[in-house]
């Protein structure tokens, strides 16, 4: 409040346009566009964050979700346009009659199913020449994603999957209308995207704490910082494992790449769609890389980016609610600096007060 106050602005309009438009408050005559946007959003960033918290629970910092996100959205884009798959299912909506939203859930779920598959083998590269080749994960992910970003943005999107008719400023071919995720709140843009990154919330739990695959990727993830040779002394094959977490997180970037084409956009534009990526990053260490709190923090993310926009209507800069989130991730940052300095001086306090044995002897 004392930063909007300090510009001039009334900070209770800036507050009251932040969160009174963000979809959370029902009522008022825009609501139901407001809270469809709000989900709508939420979905892909939930998507994301998910993404870099299961990293997280591995050891590892991926982040190159922003160009998995970007390989998703492109591959999804390319089978949800491309001929043989489009008048397939074209010819079987038109041939089902009533039952045309089979056509529909089929192609949905290829274009879904293939985006997912690109985004994670692409992770995997990076897993790969960091078990193979000792390559800093960092490295490897920021690396790929500027190949993908010139490689979509400067071929792909300027050349083959651009239409004759149209100029190399409009994008891409636009999907057919079998491949669009299904709406759930009409006239709103609201679809099943939010319904899909629960149900992959729900798998990432699942795979993390039900599964052994899931085990031997925390077990992995608590050893990090001070070795292998646990896990090694388990008997978990690691570069197996950071393989597969690699290709699981690029697979839940991925998603929302699809979301982005297949729910909002229905074509890969030619212009920068940059940031649901990095705004993972921010998600998943406001969740503390758990799948709950990656929802919520993913909900809470998206609200403000839905009220931001009543914000710049009324002349107050977007630039509030990018504020509010880094005070939110800047606020995770301190509690878990302050938790280890506390273990610290527990330790410390408890090294004093309880010799060891050696010590304890000599004297």
């Amino acid at each position: 409040m004392i930063v909007i106050a300090a510009s001039g602005r009334n900070p209770f309009q800036a507050y009251g346009l932040l969160f009174g438009d963000s979809g959370l408050i029902p009522g008022g005559p825009a609501w139901r566009r407001e809270f469809a946007e709000l989900l709508i959003k939420s979905a892909m960033y939930i998507a994301t964050g998910l993404s870099v918290a299961l990293a997280f629970k591995g050891g590892l910092f991926n982040i190159g979700a922003e160009g998995q996100f970007w390989v998703g959205a492109i591959v999804a884009t390319f089978f949800g346009y491309w001929a043989p798959v489009a008048h397939t299912f074209g010819a079987m909506y038109a041939a089902l009659g009533s039952f045309g939203w089979i056509a529909q859930l089929l192609h949905g779920a290829i274009c879904v199913i293939m985006g997912m598959l690109a985004g994670g083998a692409w992770a995997a590269v990076a897993g790969y020449l960091y078990v193979k080749r000792g390559v800093n994960i960092v490295i490897g992910t920021i690396m790929l994603n500027w190949i993908a970003w010139f490689l979509i943005t400067s071929w792909l999107v300027i050349g083959p999957m651009t239409p004759p008719s149209q100029t190399f400023t409009s994008g891409t071919f636009y999907v057919a209308d079998t491949a669009k995720l299904w709406r759930i709140m009409m006239p709103t843009r609201l679809n099943t995207s939010i319904l899909l990154v629960l149900l992959a919330a729900y798998a990432t739990w699942f795979l993390l704490y039900k599964t052994t695959v899931g085990y031997e990727i925390r077990a992995i993830g608590y050893t990090a910082n001070i070795g292998m040779e646990a896990p090694r002394a388990q008997g978990i094959n690691i570069s197996r494992r950071i393989l597969q977490l690699m290709f699981f997180s690029g697979a839940l970037a991925a998603l929302g790449g699809t979301f982005f084409i297949l729910g909002m956009q229905y074509q890969f534009p030619n212009t920068a769609i940059m940031g649901y990526g990095w705004t993972g990053i921010a998600i998943a260490l406001i969740g503390q890389s758990e799948p709950l709190g990656v929802v919520l923090a993913g909900l809470f993310i998206g609200a403000l980016r839905t009220g931001a926009t009543s914000m710049q209507v009324a002349n107050i800069p977007k630039t509030f609610s990018d504020i509010i989130e880094g005070m939110a991730v800047g606020f995770i940052a301190m509690q878990v600096a302050v938790r280890y300095y506390l273990v610290k001086i527990i330790q410390h306090r408890h090294a004093r007060r309880d010799p060891p044995a050696d010590q304890e002897a000599a004297a």
